[in-house]
């Protein structure tokens, strides 16, 4: 096909709404993803990871997807009709939405260090910078919990431990702001403060917000 018959075809916004309705028919939250592309092209992709769905319109009724997976790391590539692009695109969007609120049953906070916990932690002291990255990944996590759908009366609970967590960096040194950041965390699992349907997207908030800070003994 020609480059100027490419340049002519377009995804049009119709299409991107009923792309839309599938995606929030699957309860994923648009915040959580990036969309890109314009005319002839559409992509989502997940913010924190690889998963992503590329849509390419090459002729009429005919489109090029590229399709990261959550089971597979290369792109899925092939041409197919909007009707099928639709039911493939509600499939991607399922089976990340499942991904997203499953765990592993393998999580656990010795094998998690995010936080970079070191034995030298044990008696060394924030440093003011360090201190600043700590309190803003905690509003970070704050802001994202919002995002759980869950009761008011939990949110408050999680954001007056977190609130007690970002008075605590003045207090203690690294190693005790970890083990009771770490504590807290499991208390609202294992007491289902974050209910099991939402561990699973509440574990890739915490590792986004924290993700940036290196606190090193």
């Amino acid at each position: 096909m020609c480059t100027n018959n490419l340049k002519e075809m377009r995804i049009t916004n119709i299409q991107k709404k009923e792309l839309s309705d599938i995606f929030k028919k699957n309860n994923l939250n648009l915040i959580d993803f990036e969309t890109s592309g314009e005319y002839q092209e559409f992509k989502v992709k997940f913010k924190y990871d690889y998963f992503s769905f590329s849509i390419e319109k090459t002729k009429d009724d005919t489109y090029l997807l590229s399709i990261f997976s959550i089971d597979r790391k290369n792109a899925y590539n092939l041409n197919d009709t909007w009707i099928n692009t639709q039911k493939r695109f509600d499939n991607w969007a399922k089976q990340v939405s499942t991904e997203l609120t499953s765990t592993t049953g393998w999580e656990t906070f010795e094998n998690t260090n995010f936080l970079n916990t070191e034995y030298e932690d044990l008696n060394d002291e924030f440093t003011e910078t360090e201190k600043i990255q700590a309190k803003e990944s905690i509003k970070e996590l704050k802001v994202k919990i919002k995002l759980l759908n869950l009761s008011q009366e939990k949110l408050e609970i999680i954001e007056n431990k977190l609130d007690i967590l970002s008075l605590k960096v003045d207090e203690l040194n690294k190693f005790d702001w970890k083990s009771l950041f770490i504590g807290t965390i499991a208390s609202l699992i294992m007491t289902f403060i974050i209910p099991q349907e939402a561990s699973g997207m509440f574990w890739e908030y915490i590792k986004s917000s924290f993700n940036n800070l290196k606190i090193n003994g």
